[in-house]
């Protein structure tokens, strides 16, 4: 037996557990961060600020040189040749024309007396006869020919280059500044999206409060109306009251019921849309904290503000005054295309063949460097007119701002007229729920006494749940006007 206990008593701690793990219970605090956490637009907009934050990096880098590398092989059909070809025919010849000079010279009379009576003719042409000159000026005219003739068929080369602008009528400049601007812009962007998370966590939120206690709300209403139900029964069995009055309770309870079961739904519904704000499984079962209505304190905060403050603090004044910014910068970087830019360069090249000691197989390079210029001269009034464009552009940024600007201080005080009604309307309803109450106690004696009738006894009711109801509505729109104040005047914390 004692067995048996254990184990169903760990059963029971297990299950106890198992609810208290289901039934989770999340304050308002905890809803902002999982929603934060967990938003995939918001991780969007963060990647947009990583993105604009190497978009600044590669900027900056344009005030440094740029170094690159280039090698390229080719092959050619034919090789190079400096001497056409009628002399390059003469020059394989000179051999051959040397050896038929000398055999004509022994023909001839006058050549053959110089030959036996001169010791210098003599000397030459045993010289030329011993040295075999024909082969001497073929080997020469090959190398002439080797050298007139090149091999160009294939030919590798390589470059080793950096460049470094001077002056490139401020675009550099203005663009890293356009740049910065940018990420300023995508931070911006990301406040505003976490502002818009936590406004519409607070509006579910706040709205599954409102249902919770409505749903309480109408269970107590459904509640009264089955006991009035069976003490009408009782008075229409003594014959105090008609069938009439029974069916037309019944009816009440019917609609009462009916409404229940729409409450119910729209709760499961709201608890859904929180779940999926909160990046949450849909099935997620839990409680908030502040559904129980009575301990939800309305606090009466004074906020204080200027207008500067809240053109300071308002994302959306900002992404648009950074926007105005960055097209007053494309002003200067449209107008540098136009002006004159100067840049520095160094280049190394190496090539096989190379042409630095004559044509040689071999790999040979050389250094060069310089200054460059580019002077627009006349391009028929297309700067003018392309500047002109990028003013205008920042003129409409600017009057965007401002007419963003006078909507949101007519939002603001918009606000501070909600939050005026939403005070006054709460006194109101809880003065109202408190003369209901006291009217539904009041009806309820005097039913029992016999000197009410059954339908006085349901407008109490009615009355009754419709002053509640009201003040829970009083509440919620006092809390919800508040977040939409702090949100307007940019002084929205979470």
């Amino acid at each position: 037996m004692n067995y048996l206990k254990n184990i169903v008593l760990l059963l029971l701690i297990c299950c106890m557990s198992y609810s208290a793990e289901a039934q989770r219970q999340m304050s308002l605090e905890e809803c902002h961060s999982l929603a934060l956490e967990n938003n995939k637009q918001l991780k969007i907009a963060q990647e947009e600020v990583n993105k604009a934050e190497y978009e600044k990096q590669a900027a900056f880098t344009n005030y440094l040189p740029k170094f690159s590398a280039t090698g390229t092989y080719m092959h050619n059909s034919k090789g190079l040749a400096l001497i056409n070809d009628k002399y390059t025919t003469a020059l394989n010849g000179v051999g051959t024309m040397v050896d038929n000079f000398i055999s004509t010279a022994q023909a001839d009379p006058l050549m053959l007396i110089l030959m036996e009576t001169s010791p210098v003719v003599q000397q030459l042409i045993a010289d030329m006869n011993e040295y075999q000159m024909q082969n001497a000026l073929d080997e020469l005219s090959d190398e002439v020919y080797d050298i007139l003739h090149p091999d160009t068929r294939n030919i590798y080369a390589g470059m080793v280059s950096v460049q470094q602008p001077i002056y490139v009528g401020g675009k550099i400049v203005a663009y890293n500044k356009i740049t910065a601007d940018a990420k300023e812009l995508a931070e911006s962007k990301l406040e505003m999206q976490r502002q818009e998370i936590i406004v519409g966590v607070d509006k579910v939120y706040w709205q599954i409060v409102s249902l919770a206690n409505k749903l309480k709300l109408t269970q107590q209403y459904v509640d009264l109306l089955q006991s009035m139900s069976e003490d009408v029964s009782k008075v229409v069995a003594e014959g105090l009251a008609t069938a009439s009055d029974e069916m037309a309770v019944r009816v009440k309870l019917n609609e009462a019921q009916t409404t229940m079961i729409k409450v119910q739904n729209g709760l499961a519904l709201s608890k859904m849309l929180l779940c999926e704000q909160c990046g949450l499984s849909l099935d997620t079962e839990f409680t908030l904290a502040d559904e129980n209505l009575e301990d939800v304190l309305v606090v009466s905060e004074s906020l204080s503000y200027q207008s500067e403050s809240i053109e300071k603090n308002r994302p959306e004044l900002k992404c648009l005054s950074l926007a105005n910014d960055m097209l007053a910068k494309k002003v200067n970087i449209t107008r540098s295309d136009f002006l004159p830019t100067v840049a520095a360069f160094g280049n190394y090249l190496i090539s096989n063949p190379s042409c630095y000691n004559g044509f040689q197989k071999e790999f040979h390079g050389m250094w060069n460097f310089g200054v460059v210029a580019n002077i627009p001269l006349f391009h028929w009034g297309e700067g003018y007119h392309k500047v002109r464009v990028s003013k205008e552009e920042a003129k409409i940024a600017q009057l965007n701002y401002e007419e963003a600007k006078e909507k949101i201080m007519l939002q603001v005080r918009q606000c501070e007229k909600q939050i005026s009604e939403a005070d006054s309307r709460l006194t109101l309803t809880q003065d109202k729920m408190s003369d209901a109450e006291e009217n539904l106690r009041m009806a309820t004696i005097g039913f029992r006494e016999g000197v009410v009738t059954s339908i006085v006894l349901n407008e109490a009711q009615t009355g009754w749940m419709k002053a509640h109801s009201e003040f829970i509505d009083a509440k919620i729109d006092r809390i919800m006007a508040g977040v939409n104040l702090r949100k307007a005047v940019g002084q929205l914390e979470y």
